[in-house]
């Protein structure tokens, strides 16, 4: 993945769009407790992947705010691991 960064994180909620600078801003959104967990309460996330400062790719999540959360700490690691 080298030189490729976390960009813009959108988060859809019931309808409602949040959007994120990092991915640690982003899960404390969904540690919140209104931020339900249930069959009916699906999550949809855009993440942004730059590179050069322009979006190469965009990531797109979906599912419970826990699998949300751990696929944004695993794409962190990721990138972290691929810039070292």
């Amino acid at each position: 993945m080298g030189n490729i960064t976390m960009g813009q994180i959108t988060i859809v909620y019931r309808g409602e769009t949040q959007q994120f600078k990092t991915g640690s801003l982003a899960e404390h959104f969904l540690r919140q407790t209104s931020i339900k967990v249930g069959w009916f309460h699906t999550i949809q996330a855009a993440i942004d992947l730059m590179m050069h400062d322009e979006v190469s790719e965009i990531r797109r999540l979906k599912g419970d705010k826990y699998h949300i959360m751990e696929e944004l700490k695993q794409l962190e690691s990721d990138l972290k691991l691929s810039l070292a």
